[in-house]
């Protein structure tokens, strides 16, 4: 039967949706940050036109012009008749002829307005100064009657001109007004500018959280590293033994993982530990020691080496490769013996697939209730594996922070191709 072989983790919808969830109070904050920027910002541009009206004191040369019965068009069709010929270029002409005035019709034009209120036979002209326009200006209210005057007279004359026949009267000489105008500026309500503040804020949350959600997730794939212990568990499966915080071992989880990983049926309980990419390297030892603690024999074999490394007198090194006729173990105390490698001895052979070793271990079983084997990390070398088959209860020690994905699965991969049951992991955080 072929086995399932990955090499990555794959995230359902559901998975992404749950891993966002637990990541609400990153959303918070940016929500809150978003909301504050885009919330600010609308503040910010809208509180100056927030019921903004301004006024002004407008002055003013007023005349009224009453026209003749020209033709029969009606009232209105003959007031906006002299209101086109007044700001006409031909009007202009007569203008600058009149006063002498070197102003462009740009200028002109913009100085004056004409009005034209009702169906009525009369048209307003209105001046306001000051006023400047290009290169010329009207600073007071004698330039300004004096720039109604020429603008009536110019318009009468340019009506005369075209239409044959005096068209116009002055029914109100040019006289200055003073008034109180609003401006016309942007300007919006109390109401309308709260709405404006509410809806931006109300987008910088949705966008704060759109934001978590899209880095978040985008986060979980590229990061090759489990996120939680259940993310270790389904790459491994395999029960979590426990999980401990990474420089504060706790005596009662390796007293735990020592009864989870009791055998009562076997006369000697060979334990196999399987490190992944775990910065602590005594978890074998401290299962040893919680064996050895409950006053079984137990013997405590380490091919990662550790700290008795390169030490001949405890090592199996020499017997394994057949040069030494025993190995003498280290009594660390009444229950606990040590036998340890030498890296030198070996000269890069390997012993942990050595047909002598396997034997020292079968060996051993007769004199000892229990057997802890540390291995070197199988992430660079193989060693754990062959030790597992000699076993009959095998964990694995992995950091949570340190190992990848990938490793879990080639963990779990190799285990499965050669039969090795993974009965546990140990997780440091």
């Amino acid at each position: 039967m072929s086995r399932e072989y990955r090499m990555d983790k794959e995230y359902s919808i559901a998975e992404i949706i749950r891993y966002n969830l637990r990541m609400w109070w990153l959303a918070a904050i940016l929500a809150v940050l978003c909301a504050g920027v885009l919330g600010g910002y609308k503040y910010t541009s809208l509180h100056q036109y927030v019921e903004n009206e301004v006024y002004e004191n407008r002055q003013q040369i007023v005349a009224s012009l009453f026209v003749s019965l020209y033709s029969d068009a009606e009232p209105s069709e003959r007031v906006n008749n002299i209101r086109k010929i007044a700001a006409s270029n031909r009007a202009y002409q007569n203008f600058r002829e009149i006063t002498g005035y070197e102003l462009t019709v740009q200028e002109y034009q913009n100085l004056f307005d004409t009005e034209h209120g009702e169906n009525s036979d009369v048209v307003s002209f209105y001046v306001t100064f000051p006023a400047s326009h290009g290169d010329y200006s009207i600073v007071d209210e004698v330039e300004a009657t004096n720039f109604m005057d020429g603008l009536i007279a110019a318009t009468a004359v340019t009506c005369e001109e075209m239409i044959g026949q005096e068209c116009v009267s002055v029914l109100d000489a040019p006289y200055a007004t003073s008034e109180i105008a609003k401006l016309k500026t942007y300007t919006i309500t109390q109401e309308d500018f709260r709405k404006a503040v509410l809806k931006a804020v109300t987008a910088g949350i949705l966008l704060g959280i759109i934001v978590e959600v899209v880095c978040y997730t985008f986060w979980m794939l590229i990061y090759k590293k489990p996120k939680d212990a259940e993310e270790i568990r389904q790459c491994l499966d395999a029960d979590v033994m426990d999980v401990l915080k990474e420089g504060a071992d706790n005596e009662e989880a390796f007293k735990k993982a020592a009864l989870f990983l009791k055998d009562e049926t076997v006369s000697c309980n060979k334990v196999s530990c399987v490190t992944l990419q775990c910065p602590k390297k005594d978890a074998a030892l401290k299962l040893a020691m919680s064996y050895a603690n409950e006053q079984k024999k137990t013997l405590y074999i380490d091919l990662a080496g550790g700290e008795e490394a390169g030490a001949e007198t405890h090592s199996i090194s020499s017997y394994v490769l057949g040069e030494a006729d025993k190995v003498t173990p280290l009594a660390m105390n009444a229950y606990l013996d040590a036998v340890c490698r030498n890296p030198e001895t070996e000269k890069g052979l390997d012993i942990a697939g050595n047909k002598r070793f396997a034997a020292f271990v079968e060996d051993m079983g007769q004199n000892y209730e229990c057997i802890v084997i540390n291995s070197a990390d199988a992430s660079k070398a193989a060693e754990a594996y062959a030790v597992s088959k000699l076993c009959n209860k095998t964990f694995v020690v992995c950091g949570r922070r340190t190992v990848k994905n990938e490793c879990l699965y080639r963990a779990k991969n190799t285990a499965d191709v050669n039969g090795i049951h993974i009965d546990g992991v140990l997780i440091y955080e």
